[in-house]
C-alpha cells in the first residue's frame, strides 16, 4: 500500500513530516513525501494519467495525508486524488471546515458546544453595534489563521477604530473578512490542546504564553506540560472532532469560569512537537496505528 505525506516543500523538515516518516521507515511502510508544488493535474482522459510529479506520470497513491492547511492549490489537489478513490486523512471537506474558524464554530455552536462568542466582520463595521456584543478587550484574528499568527488583543475603541483604519482597503475594497471573539480572560495566557487521532483522545498538554503573551502557542515560544484530561475535557473534545468529521484532530480548549471551558478551535493540521516533548508519546507512531488498523495495512 502506497502512502504519501503531502505538503509545502518548505516544511519537509518540519517535524510532523519528520517523525512520521522515521516512524514509517522503522515499519517498513510505503510513505513518501510529496510536494505539492512539484504536483501538476491535467483534466483528460484516465485518472491516474492525468497527476504528474517533476514531469513524470505518477501512478496514484492508497492513502494521503495532508499536512498543511487548505488553500486552493491545496483543496485542487486533493479533491482530485479524492475523485480517484484516494483515501484522504482528513478528508477535504473536514479540512475546510476546521480550516474556516466561522463555520467551525457555527457548527459547533448549533450542536450546542460552548463556544467565545464571536462576530465575522466584513465591510467597515458599527462600532458601536460591536460594543453592545463584545466587552473590551477583543479578539481580532484571520478566519484561517494558524499558529498564533494573525491575532491580535485589541484594548478600547482607539486602538481597534485605529486597526479598522488600517484595514480598510482589505475588508472593503477585496472583500476579506476577519473575525471578533470575545476574550476569556479566566486563566489568560493558557489553554489545552488535546490531540484526537480515529476520535479517541491520545495526550493533551496545557500551554502557556511566553513572558505573559495572551497566545499560548508552542510554536510562538511558549512552554508545555503534559496534562490528563477529565471527563469534561475528553467528552468536549471527541464531540468536536466528530462534529467536524476529522481522523486527525487538535481540539484547543479555553478557561472558562466555574470550571467550565470553551472551545477555541479545532485544527485539521496540528503540529505535535510540543505534545511529544510534554508527554513523551510516539504521536506520529498513534497516527500510523490508526491507518494500519483502519486501513488493514500489513
Amino acid at each position: 500500500m502506497k502512502i504519501w505525506i503531502l505538503d509545502n516543500d518548505r516544511n519537509r523538515t518540519a517535524h510532523g513530516a519528520k517523525r512520521i516518516i522515521e516512524e514509517a521507515q522503522k515499519r517498513n511502510m510505503n510513505l513518501e513525501y510529496v510536494a505539492i508544488e512539484d504536483i501538476e493535474l491535467i483534466i483528460d482522459g484516465d485518472l491516474e494519467e492525468r497527476l504528474f510529479i517533476k514531469n513524470e506520470k505518477t501512478k496514484l497513491p492508497d492513502i494521503v495525508i495532508p499536512r498543511m492547511d487548505s488553500s486552493y492549490q491545496i483543496k485542487s489537489i486533493i479533491d482530485f486524488l479524492e475523485n480517484a478513490g484516494v483515501k484522504i486523512i482528513n478528508s477535504n471537506n473536514a479540512r475546510l471546515l476546521a480550516n474556516d474558524k466561522f463555520l467551525s464554530l457555527q457548527k459547533l455552536a448549533l450542536n450546542r458546544l460552548p463556544v467565545p462568542k464571536t462576530i465575522l466582520l466584513k465591510g467597515m463595521p458599527n462600532i458601536d453595534f460591536i460594543e453592545k456584543q463584545l466587552n473590551y478587550p477583543i479578539i481580532l484574528k484571520k478566519l484561517d489563521g494558524h499558529g498564533g499568527k494573525g491575532i491580535i488583543k485589541v484594548k478600547d475603541r482607539g486602538e481597534l477604530e485605529d486597526i479598522l483604519e488600517m484595514l480598510e482597503e482589505s475588508l472593503v475594497k477585496l472583500n476579506k473578512v476577519l473575525l471578533l471573539q470575545e476574550y476569556i480572560g479566566e486563566k489568560a495566557g493558557q489553554d489545552l490542546r488535546i490531540f484526537l487521532v480515529g476520535g479517541r483522545v491520545i495526550a493533551s498538554m496545557l500551554r502557556k504564553g511566553k513572558d505573559g503573551d495572551f497566545k499560548a502557542n508552542f510554536s510562538g515560544g511558549g512552554s508545555v506540560s503534559n496534562h490528563e484530561v477529565n471527563e469534561k475535557e475528553e467528552i468536549l473534545a471527541i464531540e468536536a472532532t466528530n462534529l467536524i468529521g476529522l481522523d486527525i484532530c487538535g481540539v484547543d480548549l479555553l478557561f472558562d469560569k466555574d470550571n467550565g471551558y470553551r472551545i477555541c478551535e479545532v485544527n485539521a493540521s496540528p503540529g505535535f512537537k510540543g505534545l511529544e516533548e510534554a508527554t513523551g508519546l510516539n504521536i506520529a507512531g498513534e497516527i500510523l496505528n490508526y491507518i494500519e488498523n483502519r486501513y488493514f495495512i500489513k
